[in-house]
């Protein structure tokens, strides 16, 4: 009864803001904001009802347990035998020699990545994948990955909004230029976008639902669960919502991958893991020997950021080699199987998760601010006295305070919960929950994913539209760090062009790391970075403008015009770099073949 009351006080509070901003709408839509408000008065009711439905969600009916194992799950793995059979064709025409010279074990696994930076992100990456789209290459990729804003992108891009469209890419282009016209915190914004539709009732069910479905689970709601939804109202809302239940669910991306005919898209997030403040219970401790001296030294260890993987087919997280079915993320688990069957979660509350910037820790706003403020006597003195003050409170105090969350991460059960029999060891799998949030408080890129030990990637081409770009040391030190973990050697090939850098990333079969499985694939990183471009708008600079910060969500079409162009113009400088890449990889590989050598 408790949680009832809760549910129906919340639905209260939020139908009483939007009660409010009906007047402000344009009288011709007063009759379609009434069923806005109706809807809103009956969710709870429909949503307890479709809790149940099995024929909304068949897993209902299922139980999940979690894989233990990093190979990768067998329908990833038909997925890329039948992509590279699919892209053979576009292939040869990308290299320009016929089909029967081009052997599908010889077609580089290339992959196409996206930065963080919220909607600046996601505009301009989608501009790039549709230059690689115009240049014949996107259709010889086999997957797809982005991290914070160009997640979203990508959301979009595997639903309806997108697929029904003959240009998936140029679609997504139009719907920015029409719909990013108002802020997440205009309730008129809102209420506009959730009657303007031919369902406002499956409109408010798809995007505001999916949080009385969270809640029903038994997991208290964050604001930055809000956050999500008011990012689905904005971004995966096409004309018709009746028509879209199965465009909020991650699994049922599935469908347009089957026989390889779409990229596989992979999704990021991460955990801040803070060994300082684990421990167990007490008849768990009493389990392990000197569990004083072991806990002691545990909590000496650093902090670190865990990543986790979304896709159709999983969730999963590589330090623990645990993964589940994406259809069962957010079900309560305890020794690798499912305790509770819960619908799958809300896509629009994945997305809020993925790019949950807001809920990063105090440090990462401390690093930004520093990133931002130009240089002088200021910055200098700001620093000085930030790093005298963390001296003098000590280490472990620095690492409580630059830990501390402002806006807490969205919550969700831990897939990994007593993952193993007792006696249990000090770590993540103790948690109950977990709080994910944005990826970009570790790295801008999502490199995590793509050099997964049993993934094949051989060429990614990777657009940085992040803030980072203002200065390429940051770059450089946040791949530093990756490649350490991950047991990399990063050589420089050739920096001629500064739209399209060349790196190799070479496995060094080793890494000190104690948490993530070393690489062991090399390949090779197109960086393109979207800079200042003199042939189109001297004084647009991307990371510094204004309009394209990145908690800025509102646009005008004439802004997302020149972010496109900017973006083609960028391209236009680098492509020749990154065809002589794929040619050279191409032929490596088939000499290899040839020869009966492995190629590297």
């Amino acid at each position: 009864m408790e949680v009832v009351e809760e549910k129906r006080s919340w639905l209260h509070q939020l139908r009483e803001g939007l009660e409010k901003v009906v007047d402000m709408i344009v009288p011709d839509n007063v009759q379609l904001d009434e069923r806005v408000i109706k809807a809103f008065k009956d969710l709870d009711d429909v949503i307890e009802q479709k809790l149940k439905d099995t024929t909304l969600y068949p897993e209902l009916e299922w139980d999940a347990v979690v894989r233990k194992s990093n190979d990768l799950c067998e329908e990833e793995v038909k997925f890329v035998r039948d992509r590279k059979v699919v892209i053979r064709e576009a292939f040869a025409k990308y290299v320009g020699v016929d089909v029967s010279e081009i052997h599908v074990d010889d077609i580089p696994e290339i992959t196409f990545m996206g930065s963080g930076g919220g909607f600046r992100a996601m505009i301009a990456v989608t501009a790039y994948f549709s230059c690689l789209k115009e240049a014949g290459l996107y259709d010889c990729g086999v997957y797809i990955t982005g991290l914070s804003g160009s997640c979203w992108n990508l959301a979009q891009l595997y639903t309806s909004v997108a697929q029904s469209h003959e240009d998936p890419l140029q679609a997504l282009i139009e719907f920015y230029r029409t719909k990013l016209d108002y802020s997440l915190a205009s309730g008129h914004g809102v209420l506009k976008s959730l009657a303007h539709n031919v369902s406002p009732q499956s409109a408010v069910e798809l995007t505001f639902g999916g949080l009385l479905q969270k809640k029903s689970t038994g997991i208290k709601l964050k604001v930055m669960d809000l956050y999500g939804a008011l990012l689905a109202v904005k971004l995966l809302l096409a004309s018709d919502p009746s028509k879209q239940h199965s465009d909020f669910k991650l699994s049922e991306q599935r469908k347009y991958l089957e026989g390889g005919k779409n990229l596989m898209p992979l999704y990021v997030a991460v955990e801040q893991i803070r060994p300082w403040k684990e421990s167990l219970e007490p008849e768990d401790a009493a389990l392990i020997p000197n569990y004083e001296q072991v806990l002691k030294e545990h909590k000496k260890k650093p902090d670190h950021y865990r990543w986790y993987e979304f896709n159709p087919y999983e969730v999963g997280c590589e330090e623990a080699a645990a993964w589940i079915p994406a259809w069962a993320f957010g079900r309560k688990f305890e020794f690798g199987k499912n305790i509770e069957r819960y619908p799958e979660q809300n896509l629009g509350l994945l997305i809020g998760l993925i790019g949950a910037a807001p809920s990063a820790p105090l440090i990462s706003d401390i690093t930004q601010f520093l990133l931002l403020l130009p240089e002088g006597k200021f910055k200098t003195e700001f620093k000085k006295t930030y790093d005298e003050a963390m001296e003098k409170i000590g280490p472990y105090k620095k690492q409580e305070f630059e830990g501390m969350h402002p806006v807490s991460q969205p919550k969700n059960y831990n897939f990994t919960y007593h993952l193993n029999p007792p006696p249990y060891e000090l770590g993540p799998t103790n948690n109950k929950n977990i709080g994910l949030m944005d990826s970009g408080v570790s790295n801008d890129f999502p490199m995590y994913p793509i050099t997964h030990p049993n993934r094949k990637i051989d060429v990614v081409i990777g657009f940085d539209c992040s803030s980072v770009i203002i200065d390429h040391k940051i770059f450089d030190a946040e791949q530093d760090f990756f490649c350490n973990r991950r047991g990399i050697k990063r050589v420089t090939r050739d920096i001629s062009n500064k739209y399209c850098e060349i790196y190799d990333y070479i496995p060094t079969g080793k890494t000190d790391d104690e948490y993530l499985p070393a690489a062991k694939k090399q390949f090779v990183l197109c960086y393109m970075q979207y800079l200042p471009n003199d042939k189109v708008d001297p004084t647009f600079i991307p990371s510094k403008a204004k309009f394209a910060a990145f908690n800025n969500f509102v646009y005008t079409p004439e802004q997302i015009d020149l972010m496109v162009r900017l973006a083609k113009q960028n391209w236009e400088e680098g492509k020749e770099k990154v065809k002589e890449v794929i040619i050279e990889t191409w032929k490596k590989k088939r000499e290899a073949r040839l020869n009966g050598t492995v190629f590297p």
